[in-house]
């Protein structure tokens, strides 16, 4: 597939439209992102090579087009558009940043612009794109300034030569400042790019084979390097160039949305982390989505219905899925007989207030992932954090920053058992206030003490014998042999693609340190009154309830669930 040049472009005068500060950026969550072209007017709708024309024909440089364009896509879900640099991008940036909840990402293209015919060329258009790049409405991924390159042939001379990109970017972005989204098939070039993208799929055979073959060959780059570069899907409603190239054209039935409503499905089967639509409005090549003469508004009804679904479906971020399937999908598909360590999705991606601007969560049954520093390695295990959300439940103070707060009341969240509508005498996070203090070295003895609704404390004759088995000094708390041996236990996990043995979880990260002593408690379990012991961690509350089968003995609460409804109300 090729870019057309219709050779009529509309320059601004750019040094005047954007302040040069840098402002809040644009970064969604499980971004959306078409392929936008502005250079339709007069001259190109009258041409013949079109086999379909949108109800009404507009010009690209119209404000009143792209207020339209933008508002029709962001209704349909699509969270911003690739602008083929130049024509009418920087107005649409800016008109994208009047409307608010749009992005707007430039696409380098020295076919389409024939401006950008040498090295130099490139360089000093990129660096005017940088400058735009400012903008309110830029698109960002992990803190950076998106630039894509559709194809990896578009160099001067179609030179797609790793030697060739790697030296264009380190004479564009020398200090790897922003995220640079590369085209084409040859996954070795992701030593240049953060992530590949495929801009044409109509050369698959079948339904998704383009999606199978970019899926194994990203997993093939990473494991043989080491990295974890994302997978970005790409859909499209269909192809057809007959009417441009004659006998070297391709034709990819739309089926009435079928084929457009299939390569979300396979998008959403990868748990893309991203997807781009190719297109919005390439008519020439007959892949748009915007409305028509002959289909009306169908593919921004399925562009809606999908967008959803797939914001709903799987994980925010491909560190996220990692790290949940390490300890949770043996667990799920039966490999291994435990309870979870994480637990079914409950929401999709999020972004929640954070040090004045926001970070990526998703929430768990029992906790919440989060990454607090998008531009940190990628490669690390705390680079997916665990949520303290217990220490913010029991406090009452639900963190907004690194040191800043927003004080609430504590949590009144059952600690374990049914949820506290049918759980009433159960104790809270909040009644663990008054057993916070470091306590003395309590390794070898019984633990005989019961935590009431109210907070208090008194002594009990437990239904099993439970023995304190390791002291923490950092927190002054000791913790049971049943748990110590839950969080140190041996089993099968899931790494690198296979099955193994090994420590099923780090402890220190999965859980924090222990805020609290162990404490029986008595609460509704399944509406049965049940006894079971509870200690509460930074980031998990931990129960043993002796009355189930042993392997689910120990199992930890469903902190996600709770904090969710203590922080939304839901």
């Amino acid at each position: 597939m090729r870019r057309w040049n219709i050779g009529i472009m509309v320059v601004f005068a750019l040094g005047l439209l954007w302040p040069q500060q840098l402002v809040q950026a644009s970064e969604p969550v499980k971004p959306v992102l078409a392929y936008y072209y502005g250079w339709w007017g007069s001259t190109s709708w009258r041409l013949n090579q079109l086999r379909d024309r949108p109800p009404e024909l507009y010009e690209s440089d119209s404000d009143a087009t792209m207020q339209r364009q933008i508002r029709q896509a962001k209704a349909a879900g699509i969270d911003g558009f690739i602008c083929t640099w130049r024509y009418n991008c920087a107005r649409l940036l800016e008109l994208a940043a009047q409307e608010g909840g749009f992005s707007v990402t430039f696409s380098v293209d020295p076919v389409a612009d024939g401006t950008l015919n040498s090295f130099d060329a490139i360089v000093s258009n990129m660096a005017e794109m940088s400058r735009l790049a400012n903008s309110a409405a830029y698109l960002r991924w992990n803190n950076k300034p998106v630039f894509v390159f559709w194809n990896d042939t578009i160099l001067p001379g179609g030179d797609g030569s790793q030697a060739a990109w790697q030296r264009l970017r380190n004479r564009v972005d020398p200090n790897r400042e922003q995220f640079w989204l590369g085209g084409g098939v040859n996954f070795d070039l992701l030593d240049v790019f953060d992530a590949l993208h495929f801009f044409d799929i109509t050369w698959e055979t079948s339904q998704g084979a383009a999606m199978r073959s970019y899926s194994r060959n990203l997993a093939s780059y990473n494991q043989r390097v080491g990295a974890n570069k994302p997978f970005v899907a790409t859909v499209m409603p269909g192809y057809d160039d007959s009417r441009l190239r004659g006998n070297s054209h391709v034709i990819r039935e739309r089926n009435n949305g079928n084929y457009y409503r299939a390569g979300w499905d396979t998008a959403m089967s990868y748990n893309a982390q991203a997807v781009i639509i190719t297109s919005w409005n390439e008519w020439f090549e007959g892949s748009q989505i915007e409305p028509a003469e002959s289909y009306g508004s169908l593919y921004l009804d399925i562009t809606a219905a999908k967008v959803q679904e797939y914001k709903r479906s799987g994980f925010a971020d491909q560190n996220f899925e990692n790290t949940w399937k390490r300890a949770d999908q043996p667990v799920k598909v039966g490999r291994a007989d435990r309870s979870w360590l994480w637990g079914p999705a409950l929401t999709a991606g999020m972004r929640e207030p954070y040090n004045g601007s926001s970070r990526l969560v998703q929430y768990f049954d029992k906790s919440r992932m989060e990454v607090n520093n998008p531009s940190g390695d990628r490669s690390q295990p705390w680079f997916v954090t665990n949520g303290l959300l217990v220490v913010e439940m029991v406090s009452g103070k639900l963190q907004t920053g690194d040191t800043t707060f927003e004080q609430r009341a504590p949590a009144d969240e059952a600690l374990g058992g049914d949820p506290r509508s049918i759980n009433p005498s159960a104790p809270g996070y909040a009644a663990l206030n008054g057993v916070l203090g470091r306590q003395p070295d309590r390794t070898g003895q019984q633990v005989t003490t019961e935590l009431q609704r109210d907070g208090s404390t008194r002594i009990t004759t437990p239904p099993t014998t439970v023995t304190y088995a390791h002291y923490v000094d950092q927190t002054g708390h000791t913790i049971p042999d049943v748990f110590w041996g839950f969080m140190n236990q041996q089993g099968v996990v899931y790494e690198r693609g296979q099955y193994m043995r090994g420590q099923v979880m780090d402890w220190v990260f999965a859980f924090g340190y222990p805020i609290s002593d162990a404490y029986w408690m008595q609460a509704k379990l399944g509406g049965k009154d049940t006894w079971m012991l509870v200690q509460a961690f930074e980031r998990r509350v931990l129960t043993y309830t002796p009355s189930n089968a042993a392997q689910f003995q120990v199992e930890m609460g469903n902190v996600g669930q709770h904090y969710y409804r203590w922080r939304y109300g839901q």
